[in-house]
């Protein structure tokens, strides 16, 4: 299992998942506060737990980002037909799915097989981290983290494009 700590948050490096996760704080590089480069991107946000969505949606806001919602996987497949986000963030307990069902389905979607995707959960189980990340997610972000994670890990993928 792995330590539950405030602002954890794990990523694969060149598409090879080390034997061990790595806290994604230890890899963050710092990034330039640009808010003018992310206008335009759109994010979603998936999580059915609607003070999280609010909570998430209002920090890319203030980034910068148009933000879109979803609180089921079915919703959010429909948004990501209509709207190809750059990015979609999700949760791994949906009432409709599991998240990482809806990583597959996006996949599926031709616009949404290069999108962006941050899973976001609460589970602590290494193995499960590892298949996740296997999913072609692109980070994996420990509930609860903090408002700088998730902006630096956001900004850090638009970066890498």
């Amino acid at each position: 299992m792995i330590e539950n700590k405030e602002n954890n948050g794990f990523s694969k490096n060149n598409e090879v998942i080390d034997d061990a996760v790595v806290a994604q704080e230890e890899n963050l590089e710092e990034v330039k506060d640009d808010n003018l480069k992310f206008a335009g991107k759109i994010v979603l946000v998936v999580d059915d737990i609607l003070y999280v969505v609010k909570s998430i949606s209002k920090i890319l806001r203030d980034e910068g980002f148009f933000v879109l919602t979803a609180q089921t996987g079915l919703d959010a497949i429909k948004k990501v037909e209509q709207y190809s986000p750059d990015l979609v963030t999700i949760d791994q307990k949906l009432p409709d799915m599991m998240g990482t069902k809806l990583v597959e389905e996006i996949r599926k979607i031709e616009t949404g097989k290069k999108t962006k995707i941050i899973f976001i959960s609460a589970l602590y189980d290494k193995d499960k981290i590892k298949s996740i990340l296997h999913l072609g997610v692109d980070n994996y972000l420990l509930k609860p983290f903090k408002k700088s994670v998730l902006v630096n890990t956001i900004k850090k993928i638009f970066n890498e494009e």
